[in-house]
């Protein structure tokens, strides 16, 4: 009788906190389609175009660390509220104007509230959850994601054409929809039960990863500078002649559920048969897929609007199931990582060990756009993304060698203490 109440208080705090996901990805989603026409930087510029983009995750990598001490000692709840309202308020002031400097210096300053959202989210999820179910959880929180992102997306094509003539409008009512959700969390969300410990450091942090917990770091950082690749995309797109990206809109919804779903799916299959296998799939398939991209990107963008789905696949070719499947598996990566680091983390060192993970990712981002917007100068459609092929797949074989070393590490270990426990 007392678990029963305990685990439905649970799975209420989780759905609350996978809606609260939900509403402020939906204003990230949207400024990811307005941000790149409101800039107005001129398509030769690419580079510098990567680099403001690249402000917001670099500020919330800088600020992980920090964030995620924050979140041990004073409460996943006060950090994730305050996140999602600075988050409103800077929004707001980006739709006064679209002056680069006003626009960047708040662009970045967001980054420090998504770190506050992002580690509190993820620490609370791990709170939530215990080793046979958290990759499940985690591809909740993937999907809460991904949904909010899509639906964003929907509101930011329907807002670049209601608000043309002015696109700050756009911002404002993001800077409505986000303030909104923070007033629900406040008085919605709870806080879980968690450890604290007043006293820590940087080292003790570091202490309580295991060596196998290192070894994935690598992959991890190669798939957000990935990310930071995927986030140029719409900027390829208007490079590309696509004035109008609600032509776009079908496919991109259409890639969100794919992840969505292997999100929940695969983190699922990662509670059933380990993190390292499913981790494996989802390498597989990114690679994968990074290396038809380029091919399948420039059968999509020729495809003139309004032409008929049959006529649309013709035009694609086997090329686009293909690439669907791979995507899909690729889609394993994200959950698995995420449930193994909160497997491992200890559990007063929890912010902090989403702390590290938001650091990675926010610094990966950084980098893969602003490498994104150099590539895309220098050659192209095709030179981004087997770039970002070679980033992956360098570092996903660094992965690979650590965790092998430490496996043999780990049996040498085993071995000694056998040998010394024998008899003489």
């Amino acid at each position: 009788m007392v678990k029963g109440p305990s685990w439905l208080s649970k799975l209420g705090t989780l759905s609350i906190l996978y809606v609260s996901v939900f509403l402020t990805r939906i204003g990230f989603g949207s400024i990811l389609i307005i941000f790149p026409i409101y800039l107005n930087i001129p398509s030769s510029m690419s580079s510098l175009a990567g680099i403001v983009t690249a402000l917001y995750p670099a500020v919330e990598g800088f600020s992980a660390l920090p964030v995620g001490t924050f979140v041990d000692l004073r409460g996943r709840r006060r950090a994730f509220v305050a996140g999602m309202a600075m988050i409103s308020i800077l929004t707001f002031l980006i739709g006064l104007s679209n002056n680069l400097f006003l626009v960047g210096g708040a662009h970045a300053l967001e980054g420090l509230a998504a770190a506050m959202v992002t580690v509190a989210s993820l620490t609370m999820i791990t709170d939530l959850t215990v080793k046979e179910n958290r990759g499940a959880g985690m591809g909740g929180f993937d999907l809460a994601n991904l949904a909010g992102y899509g639906a964003g997306m929907l509101l930011g094509l329907a807002f670049s054409h209601i608000f043309a003539s002015n696109l700050g409008y756009s911002f404002l009512v993001v800077s409505a929809v986000l303030g909104a959700s923070a007033v629900f969390v406040y008085f919605a969300l709870h806080e879980p039960a968690h450890s604290s410990k007043e006293l820590r450091s940087l080292r003790g942090i570091y202490d309580t990863f295991t060596g196998d917990v290192i070894g994935i770091l690598p992959v991890w950082f190669s798939l957000t500078i990935v990310l930071g690749f995927f986030l140029f995309l719409p900027r390829l797109v208007k490079n590309a002649g696509v004035t109008d990206l609600g032509q776009s809109a079908p496919l991109i919804l259409l890639a969100l559920v794919v992840l969505g779903v292997g999100s929940v799916l695969f983190g699922r299959l990662s509670d059933k048969i380990g993190r390292m296998k499913t981790m494996l799939i989802g390498a597989l398939g990114e690679l994968g897929f990074l290396l038809v991209l380029p091919d399948l990107f420039q059968r999509l963008i020729v495809i003139p609007q309004g032409t008929p789905l049959v006529e649309s696949y013709n035009m694609v070719g086997p090329i686009i199931i293909v690439g669907g499947l791979l995507f899909f598996l690729g889609s394993a990566l994200i959950p698995s990582i995420l449930a193994y680091i909160g497997d491992k983390a200890a559990k007063e060192f929890r912010g902090s060990a989403m702390g590290l993970y938001s650091l990675m990712l926010s610094g990966g981002i950084a980098i893969g756009t602003v490498l994104a917007g150099i590539s895309d100068d220098l050659g192209g459609v095709q030179a981004v993304f087997y770039s970002a092929a070679i980033i992956f797949g360098g570092l996903g074989l660094t992965s690979a060698w650590l965790l092998r070393k430490q496996q043999v590490l780990a049996k040498r270990s085993v071995d000694l203490n056998s040998s010394a426990g024998k008899p003489i």
